[in-house]
């Protein structure tokens, strides 16, 4: 299906959410009825429509698109090749994290020292492997979900075993933003259960935050970890690329 379709879809499941009838939404833009359902059989649509109808649905064109994308099936699992291929090189596992917590390629640029024409290189490396799309004007679309998983013992688990793990546990929890909770006790397995359905909810609200917050400027936001544990961090091998 295409972007465009997509958007059709999306502007009708939200008129149908808020009770907005195809005969309302002709009174609210001042047509026909009929050429307001023309427009959605044609899914031919100008800007300036959109954005009308947008402001019916008390909706900017920002949050439509943030609906769109959100509807759309992307990759919630990579394969051990992906996962294998982003450890292998550290520059594209640096590009790769950067667009997944929604940076521009302008902001990479801005922080890390990567030459144009190898970023552009990456940037097409990612687009072969389908993790992302790659736009003109070298504008990305994320083709993997906000919330997609790693493979249990996988190449990317046991690198974050072996190069990330015991140093984020090794820093400071005691400034601003840290957090690292230890707590030790006799518990059935209900209880275990329990806690583990807490701890799943805790990593969703994780992911909703991580996507609300991708409107923020990337000046704005920090590098965070989570692993029952939280504070800002930042991956050594990463920050070796920084400009000075």
């Amino acid at each position: 299906m295409t972007r465009a379709f997509n958007i059709v879809e999306t502007v009708k499941k939200e008129l149908k959410k808020s009770g907005v009838t195809y005969r309302a939404l002709a009174q609210r833009l001042q047509i026909s009825e009929s050429a307001v359902k023309q427009m959605f059989a044609s899914g031919n649509f100008s800007l300036r429509r959109l954005d009308e109808i947008c402001e019916v649905l008390g909706l900017d064109l920002a949050e439509l698109m943030d609906l769109v994308t959100s509807s759309e099936a992307k990759m919630e699992l990579l394969d051990i090749d992906q996962e294998r291929e982003l450890v292998g090189d550290i520059k594209l596992l640096l590009v790769a994290y950067c667009l997944v917590n929604y940076w521009k390629v302008e902001d990479i640029t801005q922080r890390y020292a990567l030459e144009q024409k190898e970023l552009i290189r990456i940037l097409a490396k990612l687009d072969r492997m389908k993790l992302i799309e790659l736009l003109p004007e070298n504008r990305v679309r994320l083709l993997i979900s906000n919330n997609f998983k790693w493979h249990a013992n996988g190449p990317i688990e046991r690198y974050f075993q072996s190069q990330v793990q015991e140093k984020f546990f090794k820093g400071s929890f005691n400034l601003d933003g840290a957090l690292r909770l230890i707590k030790n006790g006799d518990i059935t397995s209900q209880g275990q259960k329990q806690l583990m359905e807490r701890m799943e909810a805790i990593g969703n609200l994780f992911d909703d935050i991580s996507k609300e917050e991708r409107k923020e400027p990337v000046t704005k936001r920090k590098g965070t970890t989570m692993i029952l544990a939280i504070r800002n961090w930042r991956f050594d091998a990463f920050h070796a690329f920084e400009r000075v």
